[in-house]
């Protein structure tokens, strides 16, 4: 055990550990283990904590590599051990928490490049075995008792020499069984409407604005196209929601059309087009 001084009326003594400087190489590591455990034992913890306060903030806590003026900044790696029976272990990132005021901040940044680009950030779950599945990602806020719950955020930055960055949701290929599913929803309310689901392409303010395609994918040899359905939901006691297709009015053109047709083929009769009033 080491410990440094106690003081009753100043700050306590520091404990300082470093290692050999190189002058003309590397410097020295620094190998903090426990040791190996026996065969009916685990191996040691290894606790890295600021001690608790009474009147004022605990202390932090710094985990960094140092600076390199010729070369790259030293990796910072946090891997959980590998193990022959069991789940692997965990590894757990949590901000702290507050009674009173608002909970800690999590935050992850890449590194910026000053000359060229920043650095990427990678979240993936770890490719499964043969016999089972690849991990779930989940991102979400958490619930509210007594406000709203808290915003998800997906998007990429503004560019002011180029193009802003594409934003892309997509289901991984497979070999067996139908392809997988990608489900958008509006929140729902027990009380009030519900949540609004708006699609809008982007704004171009010196031409056009950007187009939006809704199509489903080319059939394969034995299949047909997928369907695309556009409708509102039925209602108990009101009027179902109207469905609306439509062009934007233009001050200084013509407007734009408006085109329903049917696909052409090459066998059979050629595709229905129908309209009909609601029924009573």
């Amino acid at each position: 055990s080491a410990a440094a001084g106690r003081s009753t009326s100043l700050t306590g003594g520091q404990v300082s550990i470093s290692s050999g400087e190189g002058t003309a190489s590397s410097s020295g590591a620094i190998f903090v283990q426990s040791a190996n455990g026996g065969a009916a034992g685990a191996s040691g913890c290894l606790v890295f904590s600021s001690g608790s306060a009474l009147g004022g903030n605990t202390g932090a806590l710094f985990i960094g590599s140092g600076v390199a003026t010729g070369g790259r900044g030293g990796a910072i790696q946090i891997t959980a051990g590998s193990g022959t029976s069991g789940a692997g272990g965990t590894v757990s990132v949590a901000s702290g928490r507050s009674t009173i005021h608002t909970g800690g901040l999590l935050t992850m940044t890449s590194g910026e490049g000053t000359a060229t680009s920043s650095g990427s950030i990678l979240l993936q779950s770890s490719n499964a075995g043969a016999a089972g599945t690849s991990g779930m990602l989940i991102f979400s806020s958490g619930s509210a008792k007594g406000g709203n719950s808290g915003a998800l955020c997906f998007g990429s930055g503004v560019s002011t020499a180029g193009r802003g960055g594409a934003v892309t949701l997509s289901v991984g290929s497979g070999t067996s069984g139908a392809g997988g599913l990608v489900s958008v929803s509006a929140g729902r309310s027990t009380i009030h409407t519900g949540g609004f689901l708006t699609v809008t392409s982007g704004e171009g303010t010196a031409t056009s604005s950007g187009q939006i395609l809704i199509q489903s994918s080319n059939a394969g040899v034995g299949g047909s196209s997928g369907l695309l359905v556009f409708s509102s939901g039925t209602a108990l006691t009101g009027n179902s929601g109207a469905v609306l297709i439509g062009s934007g009015a233009a001050t200084a053109g013509s407007g734009g059309a408006v085109t329903l047709s049917v696909g052409s083929g090459t066998s059979g009769a050629g595709g229905s087009l129908s309209a009909a009033a609601g029924r009573s």
